[in-house]
């Protein structure tokens, strides 16, 4: 991979002497959601990237990893079919520290976290996506720990637009995306359809198929109301492969075990935003929100072994809510002392029910695949009960011109948890209920002369406990809020098409939820020990002409328990498992001409540890990808060749310490080389 570094800076350096274009200017970018106001990045005292429409445009992902991976410090690995991790300055996990809002509201509840949550974003409905690194509670509330993720939609066009894509690839995935927009009387209509499957993928029992609709109205009554409706709905089937074992990955075998695992998602939003303005100073918005969400599965990581080495045990479950959600907020423009007040309310009702049934499963000894399964008679149910989940949150938030160049930026939020559990069989956790209460600060200053500047800001972040880890239990444990506290500092600079800019940071998390072995053989979930993650995440933009644009994002971090106890080992100054130390994305954009666009793009990831005592490392992985466009008149053809050296790796690699043998090792394989072609067909009026 030296070699196309090499390559990237000489093809800079060829190109330097030509003339520049002096319109690139990174600095002008908008900013919607850093604090729920439209700002420039040099007003917003955070770590925050925008993924544009440009960007997403010449991408032509069809996943939001191959998005996501393009920002310095995040890092979303694919675990098949559009499941997914995550890490923002946390180890790569699947633990409730992160949000993801679609136009500023979330779109799942608190306490109901799902780490495939992006599962339910209709891709074709975005227009950009804009990641805030580190916590943002004081916001957004809960959850928004390891960063915050939101989706801004597309809005309609002034003239009548119809978009149809389609593409395929070589690993038996085929997508059509089709979009309509047209303007009324008072506004637009935008629709958004698409529809995925892959058959005979790359991997043995890996078929899926997603279907997304999304309509959405802009409209302006008049100086005073505006606003806009959306709906999204979303239907998701997945065959569950899960991970494979050391002797499968060593072997490169594409095999699965499963036969009969999968997961399906239905899932619903509507959405109806207004905005009044009260005078030039002044103006109100308020959203609400409707969801109804259904998730069935019968899991790969719920199968567990028996004394019997043919006979296993899993389930099958349901998850459901509904929830309402209101969104307030009232913004005051005091121009005399240069500054702006903004209060806030927010309030998520939501009703979730879940079912579980036992299963016994079956296994060919001689395949080692897990070929049927069956309730037991004469009752199989396992866990039946259903929350009611009241989340109610205020906010201050005071921002203020103190300079020309310095800025001010406080912000205090106050947040109320209920959780009223019943459940309705005889065994198991009792009902109960539980509240958990806390107030969150932020504070930050950016300072900003002639395009050079830079931020430093405190911020806190907390977690209530999740429904599945207080709930799923013989008794009920006692547990608080996960906290963490944030010190950083970061600073940009332009000169003329050179843009550059940097974040520290310092992460501590303590009360963070482990599984704990009672004394009695129970386990239990307790507040235990703490982390701590620094790291510097960069990035670097650089314009040498109107054909040739460089960016280089990438992280540098560390990730530590502190004072921590698992399964009965001290762990204490141990590095985090699956928390690389280095990751970079290098990519280089070159359009020969308004027809003709081209990128390379590099990705690498360092070694890390894959258990939590530190003995046994993954080596990570390079992988290179390149993706070229043609238009003529109405249509646009593409070829992305993905992984394109055919690299053999894993996007997550893990150890159980405490189990010997190869079953221990659970590797997510990652996709081999992939040819996709796609045209793209457009009418305007």
């Amino acid at each position: 991979m030296k070699f196309t570094v090499y390559l990237l800076f000489l093809l800079l350096l060829l190109h330097h002497a030509q003339a520049q274009d002096t319109t690139y200017k990174p600095l002008t970018t908008v900013i919607v959601s850093a604090n729920k106001l439209q700002q420039r990045r040099i007003e917003s005292p955070i770590a925050i990237a925008v993924i544009t429409p440009e960007v997403i445009a010449k991408t032509k992902a069809s996943r939001i990893d191959f998005l996501l991976n393009k920002v310095s410090g995040v890092y979303m690995p694919t675990i098949g079919n559009e499941q997914h991790m995550m890490a923002i300055r946390q180890p790569i996990s699947l633990k409730g520290l992160y949000l993801y809002l679609e136009d500023g509201i979330p779109i799942r509840t608190s306490g109901l976290f799902s780490n495939n949550a992006l599962i339910e974003i209709n891709t074709s409905a975005t227009k950009s996506i804009e990641v805030i690194k580190g916590p943002a509670s004081a916001l957004y509330g809960a959850e928004a720990i390891g960063g915050v993720v939101n989706f801004l939609t597309k809005s309609g066009t002034s003239n009548a637009l119809l978009e149809l894509n389609a593409q395929a690839n070589n690993l038996g995935l085929k997508r059509l995306d089709l979009s309509w927009s047209g303007p009324t009387k008072n506004g637009t209509w935008v629709a958004n359809a698409s529809w995925s499957d892959q058959k005979k993928g790359p991997i043995d029992y890996s078929d899926f198929s997603k279907k997304a609709i999304s309509l959405k109205k802009d409209f302006t009554l008049n100086k005073k109301w505006s606003g806009y409706q959306s709906f999204h709905f979303i239907n998701y089937y997945a065959q569950m492969t899960g991970s494979v074992d050391s002797v499968h990955f060593a072997q490169k075998n594409f095999t699965s075990l499963q036969s009969f695992t999968f997961r399906k998602i239905n899932a619903l939003r509507i959405h109806q935003n207004l905005q009044h303005t009260w005078n030039a100073n002044s103006y109100a918005r308020i959203n609400i929100m409707y969801r109804n969400n259904t998730m069935d599965q019968n899991p790969t990581y719920s199968i567990a072994s028996t004394n019997n080495p043919i006979k296993f045990k899993g389930l099958e479950n349901s998850n459901h809510f509904n929830s309402v959600v209101i969104d307030m907020q009232q913004v005051w423009n005091f121009k005399n002392i240069k500054s702006k007040l903004v209060a806030g309310g927010y309030w998520d009702g939501t009703k979730q029910n879940l079912v579980a049934h036992f299963i016994n499963i079956i296994k060919d000894t001689a395949s080692g695949k897990y070929i049927s399964f069956n309730k037991p008679t004469p009752d199989s149910l396992l866990t039946a009960y259903n929350t009611s989940i009241n989340n109610k949150a205020l906010y201050l938030n005071f921002l203020s011109t103190l300079t020309n160049a310095l800025s001010m930026n406080i912000t205090l939020r106050y947040d109320n948890f209920k959780y009223f559990f019943n459940n309705t069989i005889n065994s198991g956790t009792p009902s109960s209920n539980n509240n958990f209460t806390n107030w969150t600060p932020k504070i930050g200053f950016t300072y900003n002369r002639n395009n050079i500047g830079g931020y430093i800001n405190y911020s806190g972040g907390f977690v209530p406990p999740q429904i599945t880890e207080i709930y799923n239990a013989i008794r009920i444990p006692y547990l608080l809020p996960q906290q963490f506290k944030n010190f950083e500092l970061g600073a940009w600079g332009q000169y003329k098409n050179l843009y550059a800019e940097f974040s520290l940071y310092q992460l501590n998390g303590k009360n963070e939820i482990i599984s704990v072995r009672q004394a009695d053989g129970v386990n239990l979930n307790q507040n235990s020990g703490s982390t701590k993650h620094i790291g510097i995440e960069y990035q670097l933009k650089y314009k040498a002409n109107k054909q040739l644009e460089i960016h280089w994002n990438a992280t540098n971090t560390k990730h530590t328990y502190q004072n921590t106890l698992i399964k009965g080992t001290d762990v204490s100054g141990n590095e985090m498992n699956a928390a690389p130390r280095f990751f970079s994305n290098l990519s280089l954009y070159w359009n020969l001409n308004a027809k003709w666009q081209s990128s390379l793009e590099w990705q690498h990831q360092s070694r890390y540890f894959m258990d939590e005592t530190n003995a046994t490392t993954y080596p990570g992985f390079e992988v290179l990808n390149y993706r070229m466009s043609y238009k003529i008149k109405r249509n646009e053809f593409w070829l992305n060749l993905l992984n394109v050296t055919n690299a053999y790796y894993a996007t997550m690699a893990t150890k159980n310490f405490s189990v010997k043998g190869s079953s221990a090792y659970s590797y997510y394989m990652g996709e081999p080389r992939n040819i996709t072609i796609g045209w793209k067909w457009t009418i305007t009026k």
